[in-house]
């Protein structure tokens, strides 16, 4: 990955974490007794889904780095 794809990815992940917070504390918050639990359990899903975000994003970037490698390998192939 880029830096440029490093940061964008980063920065799409911080805003998937902080819409998990502001999505569970509209809709979730009020279904549990404990505040404490809540919160720690919406920050791990939080986690989850931003890490979860970033792998997906960095592996479908490696592919494509991949077929682009192998593109231009094959390109320089056929001129040889």
């Amino acid at each position: 990955m880029t830096f440029s794809q490093i940061w964008d990815t980063g920065f799409k992940s911080i805003m998937i974490f902080i819409g998990t917070v502001f999505v569970w504390l509209c809709f979730f918050e009020k279904a549990f007794a404990d505040r404490g639990f809540s919160v720690l359990l919406m920050n791990t899903i939080g986690i989850v889904l931003a890490g979860a975000f970033f792998i997906v994003t960095r592996r479908r970037c490696i592919r494509e780095r991949d077929a682009a490698n192998a593109e231009i390998a094959a390109l320089i192939k056929e001129v040889e």
